[in-house]
């Protein structure tokens, strides 16, 4: 992004995700205070050693921090951040990155590592930002602070042992790739079992490793799509890339989306047309709903009701707010289904809006609502309240007339009356004695 566009697009509000490639140590945020700071400034590096503190708080991909808590933290202003923040990213210790999801904007902020003290005067920019800001006199200091430590020279032969002089070459040992495995949060599965390992029988082209890597996503497509473990097998076979050998999730959702499209159309499993609100809809309507929401995919429920019920075209962002909702959240499918009708049809929207949609749901998480029963009655309150709320509103725009008693009005009139009887005798007067003048006269 330019610079444009970080000073004029930026949003506090937008999330903040926070990353770094390998551990960050004591001795790294030394090295950035003794070499980086002359040059970033102060502020530059409380910013980076912010970040690095958050790391271990920064998992959760939907309760994500917004931007305030730095801002609030280092006392600055939204332009002073921006500043430091680029500072960070000149000097090579952050890298930025910037998407939109299902929530809103969100900013990703890569931790890189310092470099080491001996590549750090290797490099001729950044060796020549510390002179300058330092002085010869503290370059120098820094330089043999960094410099070989203890004696400064040793004098012999090398008498060192070797590798094989101590230890044995352990070449049947089989090393694992990845000396670490972090805990990913599990998919929940409906009652209808997901046959993994039968899954994984049936997928050519890749290790056991990788499809364990991609559990948590393949079981949330067939969630998502309601293909079986012969058909979400036939989908990713088409996917492995023949030279990494690694699973595409892009091409696996794109062909899931193009049978999805192929099957929307089947009558068997259509919604009940409703043109009223959910609360609305009588009894057995109701039941007709819930059973439809139970029995049909997440995808397929989404392309009926926007080609048959709205007549309308299923957008790219709402088949991945679906997805998006069916992978991180907790809800059942049959109520991720009760959510997209209650959207759509009750609240008469042309699209899904991510905001609205992932309000309701985070609402309904919260409420614990794991049926669509209990989304209906959800739904329910949330319209009663709507109401109550429109009524009182309404009571207080209309404002009572004031009426004014008859005993307060008499005086007025009566007096009103004097004053014109009392102006026609004067005017009789007038007129008479002009009348009398004009006699005499003549």
């Amino acid at each position: 992004m330019t610079q444009s566009n970080d000073t004029i697009e930026f949003h506090a509000g937008a999330g903040v995700f926070v990353q770094s490639d390998h551990l960050i140590t004591g001795d790294d945020l030394s090295r950035v205070f003794n070499l980086y700071l002359p040059f970033i400034g102060a502020t530059s590096y409380a910013l980076y050693h912010l970040l690095v503190n958050e790391l271990p708080f920064a998992q959760d991909q939907v309760k994500r921090q917004d931007h305030n808590f730095i801002i609030d933290s280092l006392n600055i202003s939204l332009p002073n951040f921006v500043k430091f923040r680029r500072r960070l990213e000149a000097a090579g210790l952050i890298k930025t990155l910037y998407q939109r999801d299902a929530i809103g904007e969100v900013y990703g902020y890569r931790l890189l590592t310092p470099l080491a003290a001996d590549q750090f005067f290797k490099e001729q920019l950044l060796a020549g930002l510390l002179y300058k800001f330092v002085g010869e006199a503290r370059y120098l200091t820094l330089q043999q602070r960094y410099d070989v430590q203890g004696q400064a020279a040793l004098q012999g032969d090398d008498i060192s042992a070797r590798f094989l002089q101590v230890f044995q070459n352990q070449n049947d040992v089989q090393v694992p790739a990845t000396p670490l495995v972090y805990q990913e949060p599990v998919v929940r599965a409906d009652p209808v079992g997901f046959q993994f390992d039968t899954f994984s029988e049936m997928v050519r082209g890749v290790t056991p490793a990788v499809l364990q890597h991609q559990r948590n996503f393949l079981v949330a497509m067939h969630l998502t799509y309601g293909v079986d473990e012969v058909t979400l097998a036939g989908v990713v076979n088409q996917s492995v890339t023949l030279d990494t050998h690694e699973i595409n999730t892009q091409e696996v959702q794109r062909l899931l989306r193009q049978q999805t499209k192929r099957t929307a159309g089947q009558p068997e499993k259509r919604p009940a047309t409703t043109d009223t609100a959910v609360p609305e809809i009588k009894n057995a309507e109701a039941r007709a709903l819930i059973e439809i929401a139970r029995d049909t995919p997440a995808q397929e429920f989404l392309a009926y009701v926007k080609t048959t019920l709205k007549n309308g075209l299923v957008l790219k962002n709402e088949r991945d707010l679906v997805d998006y909702l069916i992978a991180q959240s907790v809800l059942p499918v049959a109520v991720v289904n009760i959510l997209v009708h209650y959207v759509l049809i009750g609240l008469q929207n042309d699209s899904l809006k991510p905001a609205l949609v992932t309000t309701i749901a985070d609402s309904w998480t919260q409420n614990q609502v794991d049926s669509p029963e209990k989304a209906l009655i959800q739904i329910q309150q949330r319209q009663q309240a709507n109401q109550a709320r429109q009524e009182k509103r309404f009571s207080r725009q209309q404002k009572p007339e004031k009426t004014t008693p008859k005993f307060v009005k008499q005086p007025q009139s009566v007096a009103k009356t004097t004053a014109e009887t009392t102006q026609s005798a004067a005017d009789v007067a007038a007129a008479l004695a002009k009348l009398k003048n004009i006699k005499t006269k003549n």
